[in-house]
């Protein structure tokens, strides 16, 4: 009961996290912006995730999961009450940014309740599942949310989204608790946050979990730049699909999940040394996608978007070999600090994505408003900027990997599984 709690907090916290990306075109109509405008809306939610998380981390360490929870899931309640009534783009910001806080509250409060519960092989499933099945918040804000929008209106769909998370507030103050019982007398807890910042500088010198900062960076973001916020403008205006079909590749992203998640989780949990291998698979599997949609001369065939965006949406469940590195790194009293960091990676490479991606388009097209500056060409050059910054991860992710593999071979560690 306590993991379904937690699994629908971070369900819901992913539906709030996405629910800007089905209303983009909304958005860009109702506030009269121009693409760089617009990836500033979802750039400031993502800058103040990411700057959030070594906080949180500190605070979960010494306070626990079940109270960040909580108040993440209050914070986003306040947040996507803001952007209901938001007047203009500025108040929208701050909404959005609401949500970005109460937001990163969540994941690693998940990941933390899940390794309270469970230890070794099976926390390392159990964590990859209770992600995967959070995953369905983006099917939910790709339909359900959006059904919502198109019939009831921008102010009615974001107030029931905000009405969701005060209930998901109750449930988890009533319903979770942050270890088994059986562990509570076992269990490690920070005397302060001033050891709990001790610690996060330790594990920021341990490469290892640079290593999972960096694995973290170069899988996560092209995934979430899609679903969060380019997915409908590509498709829709770019390609000119229906916003069905739109809808229908967000909802196929997430249940691919559901295929690749359980088998990234079994490698993970079984033959952990693949895991570096399973990282520059699936880095070279997105890239490749990528360059096919670049590439494609015209508008691209239906079926090829459907490939290439199952292929793109592997990133997500990919994402969690960082967390596993880390459980494996440090123990569970600095997991939150480590988490925290490592999460930083995946949403620092996803807001600079986004933003060089509208940068690019509006220096194509001009600063306008017009949502007709969403071309196929615009997007090519947009979406050709996220290759540096995939580039960039994955030299860091080797040099990190071979740094900390050096290190536990000079200690007498095995490295193998690394």
């Amino acid at each position: 009961m306590v993991l379904a709690v937690a699994g629908i907090a971070y369900f819901l916290a992913v539906t709030q996290r996405s629910s800007l990306g089905v209303a983009t075109l909304i958005a860009s109509e109702r506030f009269n912006t121009n693409a760089q405008q617009l990836a500033t809306l979802a750039v400031f939610q993502l800058v103040v995730y990411a700057a959030m998380q070594i906080p949180v981390g500190i605070l979960l360490d010494r306070y626990g999961a079940k109270s960040l929870l909580a108040v993440g899931a209050f914070i986003m309640a306040a947040g996507q009450f803001t952007v209901a009534f938001a007047p203009n783009l500025t108040t929208a910001v701050v909404g959005r940014m609401l949500v970005g806080m109460g937001d990163s509250f969540t994941f690693i409060s998940m990941i933390r309740m899940v390794n309270g519960w469970y230890q070794g092989a099976k926390a390392s499933r159990v964590q990859q599942y209770v992600s995967t099945v959070g995953q369905l918040g983006q099917f939910f804000s790709a339909v359900p949310f959006w059904f919502m929008l198109e019939n009831l209106g921008w102010t009615a769909g974001f107030s029931i989204m905000s009405a969701c998370s005060l209930l998901v507030t109750i449930l988890v103050i009533a319903f979770t608790s942050n270890e088994a019982q059986s562990q509570d007398k076992d269990s490690q807890t920070t005397e302060s946050i001033k050891v709990a910042i001790s610690q996060l500088f330790e594990n920021m010198r341990n490469p290892g979990i640079r290593m999972s900062f960096w694995t973290h960076y170069m899988t996560q973001p092209t995934t979430t730049s899609v679903s969060l916020l380019w997915a409908v403008p590509f498709l829709v205006t770019a390609e000119g699909q229906s916003h069905d079909f739109a809808a229908f590749i967000l909802t196929a992203m997430v249940l691919f999940g559901f295929l690749t998640g359980p088998i990234i989780a079994a490698i993970c949990s079984r033959s952990p040394h693949l895991r570096a291998r399973l990282v520059y698979s699936v880095v070279a599997l997105t890239t490749l996608a990528w360059v096919v949609l670049l590439t494609m001369p015209g508008k691209a065939p239906a079926w090829i978007l459907v490939i290439c965006f199952l292929a793109i949406s592997i990133g997500g469940p990919a994402s969690m070999v960082a967390f596993d590195y880390s459980k494996d790194i440090v123990p569970r009293a600095r997991l939150g600090t480590a988490n925290g960091f490592a999460n930083v990676g995946g949403f620092l490479a996803t807001f600079v994505m986004m933003y060089l991606t509208g940068l690019v388009i509006d220096v194509v097209h001009g600063a306008s408003g017009s949502i007709d500056r969403y071309t196929i060409e615009a997007f090519r050059w947009g979406f050709s900027a996220q290759l540096l910054v995939v580039f960039v991860g994955v030299v860091f992710f080797t040099l990190e990997r071979l740094k900390f593999r050096k290190k536990l071979a000079e200690t007498g560690n095995t490295a193998d599984i690394f």
